[in-house]
């Protein structure tokens, strides 16, 4: 049963607290319908209040439709219920986070409008593990395999975030709960579809708990996260383009490769890479150049790290 689950989910992820207002995002999917439908059922022992919001991103013929069998779901539930629509770009890359990112931004418009104190999503276990998977081939280090959070610092929670797909779609069929099939999640040219229907079913032939395996090493990423950024000093002040090598080398190498990192992505916008961070710490012991792409480098000075741009610099990394 995802009830019982998700209450744990929310008692120990501290995902709610009582007298919140919660705008739950429903695309008509199962996953975020069953979101719906659940909280709602839970409102009172969670002691929440809830309103819905449906995203029509125009990309499909049958997306109004679908927004507006949302609303039927959330009128039959007794839920406030407010549709949305966003204009998504089609040319160049990435079209599914163009589309993500303007769903997001109208979701906490929304929420803003409702004095929403959090948006609730319908992402799963298996998302999670999709996500975990995606990071790793990208070459991803522990801060990325943390995946997906159940809790982002913008107030987005994830109740389902332990619960299994296969578990959410059984719910709401048992209960004759209306949702569609978006046919994007059948679309191979997605990295998260081949994923999920081509390199976890093979993973699935070798372990059948995979899914449970990389969402616990999600999990345990994060705490580890956690712990380095609590670990970590504070950053000098805004602006700051040059750092003392004595005070890099008092920290422990995890912890001067993190707040070098985000030191660099604070003032220069970019996050470099495992192999760039590889090189940035070889200047900690002698001289040398990193060019990091987009005109900015990092280079040793004397008993320093100077990060500065230059506007006809390649994009590559060498060192000296």
């Amino acid at each position: 049963m995802i009830a019982a689950t998700v209450q744990r989910t929310v008692r120990e992820r501290g995902l709610l607290s009582p007298g919140d207002h919660v705008l739950v995002g429903c695309s008509g999917g199962a996953d975020s319908t069953a979101l719906l439908h659940v909280l709602h059922r839970l409102r009172n022992e969670l002691g929440v209040t809830l309103c819905a919001a449906s995203i029509d991103h125009g990309l499909r013929p049958e997306s109004a439709g679908e927004v507006r069998q949302v609303g039927e779901l959330a009128a039959s539930l007794g839920v406030p219920f407010v549709p949305g629509r966003v204009d998504v770009p089609t040319d160049g890359a990435s079209l599914q986070a163009r589309a993500r990112a303007l769903r997001y931004q109208a979701l906490r418009d929304i929420a803003a409008s409702q004095s929403a104190s959090c948006i609730a999503v319908g992402h799963t276990r298996d998302d999670q593990a999709e996500t975990v998977l995606s990071r790793l081939l990208r070459g991803s280090g522990v801060r990325g395999l943390s995946g997906i959070e159940a809790r982002r610092a913008d107030g987005v929670i994830r109740p389902l975030i332990d619960c299994r797909r296969e578990e959410v779609r059984a719910y709401v069929v048992e209960r004759g709960v209306p949702f569609v099939d978006d046919p994007s999640n059948h679309q191979r040219a997605f990295e998260r579809v081949r994923i999920r229907h081509e390199v976890l079913p093979v993973l699935q032939s070798e372990d059948a708990r995979i899914v449970e395996h990389l969402a616990e090493l999600s999990d345990e990423a994060a705490e580890l996260s956690a712990f380095l950024d609590e670990a970590t000093p504070d950053l000098p002040p805004d602006g700051a383009r040059t750092i003392a090598i004595e005070t890099l080398s008092r920290l422990a190498p995890p912890l001067q490769i993190r707040w070098i990192r985000a030191w660099i992505a604070r003032e220069s916008g970019l996050t470099p890479s495992r192999r760039h961070m590889g090189e940035l710490g070889r200047l900690l012991t002698g001289a040398g150049e990193v060019l990091l792409g987009s005109g900015w480098s990092v280079r040793r000075e004397s008993d320093g790290l100077l990060l500065e741009y230059r506007e006809h610099r390649r994009t590559r990394s060498h060192r000296s």
